[in-house]
């Protein structure tokens, strides 16, 4: 194919575009003839882009139409890799109607499998792609949903070991059922004597590991698949190693995983083109943190920013409570909530508390006065249900659920270092002399509440923020930025000063 018949195809696109847009009148998305003709220009040339799209924009599948209709007029082979929530719908819906506006045929294939030799356009699921991620570096492939890939990436490459692991352990060695049940037992002591803590999963020290890792190298030859997956974590020191008790059942299991994923991913980066498209904080470098976390090289980046008017969210940050770890926040939380919900009469409320105990206490003294509007972390919600929940709920069900008229922050979602894999993680990056707070903890808050507000925005919803931190430190700037865009009004329950 000719120069000039590349960028004739580039054109079209707008063209093309540009009429289905007007016979649609599909409004929703200003970007689309931008973000066309970027996906356009980087097929035309096989030169990969990085492209990160608003929250709100992923939840309401605006974008999509973006990189589809440029695929199906491209005439070379082409890789599409989509999270899975939108497969059935891009499948049976956008593409169908595309390839029926353009009037155009074109082969299109799903596959749970990378194919060396395809013809059209191959698309693939996000978990079946980063499974076996396979570079073709003579096709461009294209990525939507990369911020999804380290979370993914993380879980698949996690090994679990269960009481039925061990018993496999020693049908595999039984010469080795006496130190077997040896080590078994000084794990069990380890981890049923440590403190509870709110999350039930506690790391292993080295001291801890040493005599699990001294058994497994005795056979290596003899070892089921997942005891030899635990083996190569425990020889490395960017893995993160802990046990989750299961006390009602008197057992534990044991994980482990990477914590670093540059070295998984950075060298398929290198090997062909990709354009990625990721939602992400507003932040002056877009999708920074998911190019640090996966090692994805400098390229072109370019943000497309919410709409100032549709996704502006209405804002009231409280400035005179306590600061949340001292003992007189809990009580001025709840006495602000009360102020709050009373503010909204009987319309829906959403609550959400990082710390667990925290939760369970402001839960019940709600209870107390409000009754059964009162629920914890269920989908059965009522026109004047008050929603107590964690963030990790709330990510994932919060789109789904009626918009509420109040959605509560008590605190700033930073991950908690009681966390087991939060701990290994602030250690590994103090071992490689890295800023912890600001390259892991802060674009982890940031990101929680890009993804927590995304549902909320274009409502009339009051956004009420309870951490004193967001306007007295020095990170409170960044995450205002990343908040944007929204209208703040004086929080209406807050005492004068």
């Amino acid at each position: 194919m000719s120069q000039s018949e590349q960028i004739v195809i580039e054109a079209e696109v707008h063209r093309q575009l540009r009429a289905f847009l007007r016979s649609s009148g599909d409004r929703r998305w200003p970007h689309h003839l931008t973000l066309a003709r970027l996906v356009a220009r980087a097929l035309r040339l096989r030169r990969g882009c990085l492209l990160q799209v608003s929250q709100r924009a992923v939840l309401q599948h605006r974008y999509g139409l973006s990189y589809l209709l440029p695929l199906l007029l491209y005439p070379e082979p082409a890789l599409l890799v989509v999270p899975q929530e939108r497969l059935t719908r891009l499948l049976h819906q956008e593409i169908p109607e595309l390839l029926t506006f353009l009037a155009v045929t074109k082969p299109i294939q799903h596959s749970h499998c990378p194919q060396p030799v395809f013809e059209g356009v191959l698309v693939m699921n996000l978990e079946d792609w980063c499974r076996q991620a396979t570079p073709h570096p003579k096709v461009v492939t294209i990525i939507d949903g990369i911020e999804a890939l380290p979370q993914i990436a993380q879980q698949q490459m996690t090994c679990t070991i269960t009481t039925r692991d061990w018993e496999h352990l020693k049908l595999a060695i039984p010469s080795a059922v006496g130190a077997i049940r040896q080590v078994y037992a000084q794990l069990v002591q380890h981890l049923f004597q440590r403190p509870q803590n709110p999350y039930g999963d506690y790391l292993l020290t080295p001291t801890e590991q040493q005599p699990l890792l001294d058994l497994l190298h005795q056979w290596p030859q003899s070892l089921p698949p997942q005891w030899s997956q635990l083996r190569d974590y425990l020889n490395r020191s960017d893995t993160v190693i802990w046990g989750r008790r299961h006390p009602t059942v008197g057992y534990f299991t044991l994980h482990g995983h990477p914590l670093n994923l540059r070295p998984y991913f950075q060298e398929i980066w290198c090997q062909a083109p990709f354009v990625l498209i990721g939602s992400g904080p507003d932040t002056d470098s877009p999708l920074a943190y998911v190019q640090q976390d996966l090692g994805i090289p400098p390229q072109t980046t370019i943000k497309f920013a919410s709409d100032r008017h549709s996704e502006a969210i209405t804002l009231a940050i409280a400035e005179d409570l306590p600061l949340p770890n001292t003992p007189e926040f809990a009580p001025a939380v709840l006495r602000r909530l009360y102020d709050l919900i009373g503010t909204i009469g009987h319309q829906r409320a959403v609550i959400l508390v990082s710390d667990v105990p925290l939760r369970e206490q402001l839960a019940t003294q709600l209870a107390a006065l409000y009754g059964s509007r009162v629920q914890v972390e269920t989908t059965a919600l009522e026109t004047n249900t008050i929603l107590v929940t964690g963030e990790t709920f709330w990510l994932r069900h919060g789109a789904q659920l009626p918009c509420p008229a109040l959605l509560v922050l008590t605190t700033l979602p930073f991950p908690s270092p009681e966390k087991a894999v939060v701990s290994a993680r602030i250690e590994w990056h103090k071992r490689q002399k890295q800023d912890w707070f600001r390259q892991y903890l802060l674009p982890e808050c940031l990101t929680v509440l890009d993804r927590a507000l995304a549902p909320v925005r274009q409502d009339d919803t009051l956004v009420a923020i309870l951490d004193r931190r967001l306007t007295e430190r020095s990170y409170g700037r960044e995450i205002l930025q990343s908040l944007s865009p929204y209208n703040r009004v004086r929080d209406r329950a807050q005492s004068p000063r």
